[in-house]
């Protein structure tokens, strides 16, 4: 079990950082005043006055693993935030802020999945497989808020594992100190991804485990986030959903699920 929750953690604190990222956004924009019309247009460009906030906590994070025989990941884990005029960061995703017109966000995303792939030692259907490692994931990323919720989206490379690109859509609603949130989301990942992930080689063959090419898919993800403001620095985040895992996924050999559950749970003062 300590072996699990070693190998587990990078990729719990990159799942619980989106996690407490939108949690984060979503209270500095509760306090904010109206847009300042200087901090519109290029970041580069704006006169806006740099200030910066920082803060660190604690997360933890159950999910189900989609490899047959794999049981679910769990692992506390550190979380460091720091926000400025220029970047973002949060665990292990920096976004670098291009500008920002109207309602409308764009930054330039790194993100390190250094947890994501497996062992051939994590499940007995993995036995004789080569190690698939995690990736460092670099890509534009763009967020439109409105009245009526907030949409955000990313395309994400990552060398030779491929690309993916997502699209979320959440809406919140304040009661008291409380922020509810549903969020729904689509996933698309490229063939080469879910081939090095969920693919099976030729020299990996196995009885039980045919070769397999992957083909891109989607993924598709409903949940729920509850903010709980504590105090002024200090915030209480839960996530809890599910993703319906594409037919490029769920036809590989390797995989026995079609729905991966998943928690979250962190708490993050801001110094100021």
């Amino acid at each position: 079990m300590k072996r699990a929750f070693c190998r587990n953690r990078p990729l719990l604190l990159a799942v619980a950082s989106v996690c407490l990222h939108s949690g984060v956004v979503r209270a500095q924009s509760s306090s904010q005043e109206p847009v300042d019309t200087d901090s519109t247009g290029f970041t580069v460009l704006s006169n806006a006055t740099n200030v910066t906030h920082w803060g660190l906590g604690v997360g933890a994070g159950v999910e189900s693993a989609p490899y047959k025989g794999y049981g679910a990941k769990f692992s506390p884990l550190p979380l460091i935030y720091f926000d400025d005029k220029w970047v973002h960061v949060l665990g292990t995703t920096l976004d670098l802020k291009v500008g920002t017109w109207s309602n409308v966000s764009v930054a330039l995303r790194g993100k390190f999945a250094i947890g994501d792939g497996y062992k051939g030692s994590d499940a007995p259907i993995l036995n004789g497989m080569q190690n698939r490692n995690g990736a460092f994931w670099y890509g534009p990323t763009v967020a439109w808020r409105t009245a009526f919720g907030t949409l955000s989206a990313d395309f994400l490379a990552g060398g030779n594992k491929g690309l993916t690109a997502h699209i979320d859509f959440g809406k919140s609603f304040d009661y008291g100190d409380f922020s509810f949130e549903p969020h729904a989301g689509v996933e698309w990942q490229s063939r080469k991804y879910v081939d090095y992930y969920y693919g099976v080689r030729p020299s990996e063959v196995r009885s039980g485990r045919p070769e397999y090419n992957g083909t891109s898919t989607y993924n598709m993800s409903v949940g729920t986030r509850v903010d709980y403001r504590i105090t002024a620095h200090q915030s209480m985040i839960l996530d809890v959903g599910v993703s319906h895992l594409g037919s490029g996924i769920t036809d590989s050999p390797l995989v026995g699920k079609r729905f991966v559950p998943e928690a979250r749970i962190g708490y993050l003062y801001r110094f100021n």
